[in-house]
């Protein structure tokens, strides 16, 4: 990154807060807001922050407008104090960061002889909250080893007890407690699937009620701290061995079944334990991503960055490095090599704190394969994840790809349909019909295609891809007033869509409908043909 300026500053966040230039004058600005504003971006791994989240930090008691034109003042405000130093300070329509490369803090193991951002209290609820969870959490590391904190431990999920045959525990009840274990453990850090019931943070219980007419099954997730019952749900069926033979079915059961689980987890009411705590950061940062609106999905990163505030784990830096992929894939950011540094810096981490956890894996193979197009990497990773869970939405997705890369047509759509089936009852669903339009296009299935980027579209109403692919699918219908109604579809989400830069623009990203040739059928439906 080119630096515009030589200044450096040097930012002390415990004790009283200071902002001074390297060898250089103090450059603090009066306001608190200022100071807690600049110390929420020095705290933060990325030195970045969304507006949106700072907004809700800081003026939470105020409008979205009026809230807005605070954080201008206090942006001004901060640009004015730096003085020679303010090209270190940046804000753009999205977010606010510091360059990095040019900031020191006093963030470090034998930082904490003072308080964390010492009497910079001030008069709002949300901040205040932050600020007492960031007090609390560097005090903790003061505390020694013989009382490690609570998010340093692996949770705990118990799945059933061991089977024996002949017992009255089934085994295709044990094999979906399995799964669903499996798929909630994967998505909260540091955790792993016990049958021990007095050390389980959560228990999975499934049972099997078989009659002449078919067999109930039923399922619960419970949490031990509360002793709530999390989630429950049941379905009937005429053949359970049918079901069990048939991969696909039993994981849109256990992915939709775990799926609502976690959701719901951080929603108890103590919000303490570890297991809810580390999926409430894990469910706001996914639910932010999939919303596909910029500011959400910038504040994803934010949310994750808070997760390794309190836990330093490869699960949050894999999902922070799918995070920036989505956002750059729907053009909230450049694809740059900055940005790619970024991403490949975070697998890098999330391969080191957590070698080996199949969702770490699945996540990582994923942006290896669609962002990073590394396909013998991602497949690797992808095959690691799923012999830990052979329904791993995004090992998947990653395969898929790979297998298309390499020519296999066939293995590529088998493994979309796969994870389009399983995400049938998740918030992963729209994501998965997106890719499957996508595979659907490059095999000439394109009467499926469609039927996919509709569902897609149907249940992300501010997802931008398969809009886009819905224009070219238009063409099929040879009805050029479909075109005109996906393109105003599109338009009222995009700021200053245009069909001529869709149809002719090579940077636009339609390359996957561009390279099928559905672009020129449109034109041609448009009435275009031989322009660009």
């Amino acid at each position: 990154m080119r630096l515009v300026g030589t200044d450096s500053i040097e930012i002390r966040l415990f004790g009283t807060f200071a902002v001074r230039i390297v060898d250089g004058d103090d450059v603090t600005p009066t306001s608190r807001k200022a100071k807690a504003l600049l110390a929420m971006l020095a705290e933060c791994d990325t030195m970045k922050r969304s507006r949106r989240w700072l907004e809700d930090k800081l003026w939470s008691d105020r409008g979205a407008r009026q809230a807005q034109g605070s954080l201008r003042t206090t942006l001004h405000e901060i640009r004015q104090s730096l003085g020679t130093a303010g090209w270190i300070f940046e804000a753009d329509r999205e977010c606010v960061w510091l360059h990095r490369e040019a900031v020191r803090t006093d963030l470090g193991p034998a930082c904490q002889d003072r308080e964390f951002l010492e009497g910079l209290d001030i008069g709002d609820a949300e901040f205040n909250d932050w600020l007492i969870q960031k007090r609390v959490a560097y005090s903790d590391q003061d505390d020694g080893p013989s009382e490690p904190k609570f998010t340093d431990r692996r949770v705990a999920i118990q799945c059933g007890t061991p089977w024996i045959a002949g017992s009255s525990k089934s085994a295709y009840a044990q094999m979906l407690d399995d799964q669903v274990a499996k798929i909630i453990s994967d998505f909260i850090a540091l955790s792993h699937c016990t049958t021990d019931a007095r050390k389980s943070d959560l228990i999975v219980r499934t049972s099997v009620d078989e009659t002449a007419q078919g067999s109930l099954v039923f399922a619960q997730v419970v949490d031990t701290a509360s002793d709530e019952i999390v989630h429950s749900d049941h379905f009937f069926t005429d053949g359970l061995s049918r079901l069990v033979g048939n991969q696909e079915t039993v994981g849109r059961f256990c992915w939709g079944f775990a799926d609502t689980a976690l959701e719901r987890l951080h929603d108890l009411g103590d919000r303490a334990t570890p297991a809810a705590l580390r999926s409430g950061f894990l469910q706001r940062a996914m639910n932010d991503v999939l919303s596909f609106r910029a500011g959400r999905m910038e504040n994803s990163l934010s949310v994750l960055d808070d997760a390794t505030s309190h836990l330093r784990a490869g699960l949050f830096f894999a999902a922070k490095a799918w995070a920036l992929m989505s956002i750059m894939i729907e053009g909230h950011r450049a694809e740059d090599a900055d940005g790619i540094g970024e991403v490949r810096a975070l697998l890098r981490l999330a391969e080191e704190s957590s070698r080996g956890e199949a969702m770490v894996a699945g996540l990582s193979a994923n942006v290896m394969a669609v962002l990073l197009q590394d396909y013998e990497t991602a497949a690797t990773l992808a095959r690691r994840a799923l012999r830990e869970n052979p329904n791993n939405l995004f090992a998947l997705q990653a395969l898929a790809v790979c297998r298309t890369a390499r020519g296999d047509f066939e293995a590529a759509y088998r493994l979309s349909c796969h994870s389009q089936t399983v995400a049938a009852l998740t918030r992963f669903e729209g994501m998965c019909n997106l890719h499957h339009a996508l595979m659907c296009i490059k095999l000439n299935r394109l009467g499926e295609a469609a039927s996919a980027a509709a569902r897609s579209s149907e249940l992300l109403s501010s997802y931008r891809a398969p809009k886009r692919q819905l224009i070219a699918l238009g063409a099929l219908e040879d009805s050029p007033q479909d075109i005109h109604e996906a393109v105003e579809s599109l338009r009222r989400i995009e700021p200053g869509f245009e069909l001529d830069r869709y149809l002719f623009d090579r940077s636009y990203p339609t390359d996957t409908a561009r390279d099928a040739g559905l672009l020129d059928a449109v034109k041609s439906r448009m009435g275009l043909p031989g322009k660009g």
